[in-house]
C-alpha cells in the first residue's frame, strides 16, 4: 500500500529544508538538504573509478539510476546516467533516488542499493510506485498547478522541466486528482510555502 499522506508531509519538511522554491526544481539544493547524502553521475563515478560506462551501469544494476546507502555511517549516494541527453528524464531519475531516500525505504528494507534490477522481488512494485509519487510532487506538486497557471502539458514541460513523455502524464493525473481531491492542510502549506520561498 502506497503511503501517500506519509510521501505529502514528508516532502513538505523537504521543502521546508530549501533556502528557496523555483522551477524547475534545484535538485543540487535538494539533495543538499538532505544529511549525508551526495550525488554523482554514471560518468564522473566511471572516470574516477577508472572504468567503463558499461561497468558504472552494470555495478548499479541499472541504466538510469541507482541510491547506494551506507548503513554503518548512515550515508548515501545516488547516481545516475546522463547519457541519453534527455535531461528531463535525467531530473526524473534523481527525484526517483532521492524518493526512495524520503521514504527511507533503504532502511526499512535493510538495502544496500536500490535500483531497477535489485530491490526485493517482495516488495519491488510497492517502492518503486512509492518513489515515482514522490518524484512526481517534487517535481511538479499538484497544489502549485493553479498558482503557476498550469494548463496543458506543454505548461508543464516549461514550467517544471520535464520530458514530454513525463509532462503529458503529470498533467493528465493532475486532472484526475483535482476532479477527485478532498482539499487537504497540506495543500494549503505547499501553497503558502512557495509564496514564501519563490
Amino acid at each position: 500500500m502506497i503511503r501517500y499522506a506519509y510521501i505529502c508531509h514528508t516532502l513538505l519538511q523537504l521543502y521546508r529544508k530549501l533556502p528557496r522554491i523555483s522551477f524547475p526544481l534545484d535538485l543540487e539544493l535538494v539533495i543538499a538538504a538532505i544529511p549525508n547524502c551526495r550525488y554523482l553521475s554514471y560518468q564522473d563515478m566511471a572516470e574516477i573509478s577508472g572504468i567503463t560506462l558499461n561497468d558504472v551501469i552494470n555495478v548499479c544494476e541499472s541504466r538510469s539510476g541507482c541510491t547506494h546507502y551506507d548503513s554503518d555511517n548512515k550515508r548515501y549516494l545516488i547516481m545516475c546516467n546522463h547519457d541519453d541527453g534527455n535531461i528531463g528524464r535525467q531530473r526524473w531519475t534523481c527525484a526517483h533516488e532521492i524518493g526512495h531516500i524520503a521514504c527511507e525505504h533503504h532502511a526499512i528494507h535493510r538495502c544496500l542499493k536500490l535500483s531497477e534490477n535489485s530491490i526485493l522481488q517482495i516488495s519491488d512494485r510497492e517502492l518503486e510506485l512509492e518513489a515515482d509519487y514522490f518524484a512526481g510532487m517534487l517535481l511538479a506538486p499538484f497544489p502549485l498547478f493553479d498558482t503557476l497557471n498550469i494548463r496543458s502539458p506543454a505548461d508543464v514541460q516549461k514550467v517544471f522541466g520535464l520530458s514530454a513523455e513525463a509532462s503529458y502524464n503529470r498533467y493528465n493525473q493532475f486532472l484526475r486528482w483535482k476532479t477527485t481531491k478532498v482539499k487537504t492542510a497540506w495543500e494549503n502549506d505547499m501553497i503558502r510555502l512557495y509564496k514564501l520561498k519563490s
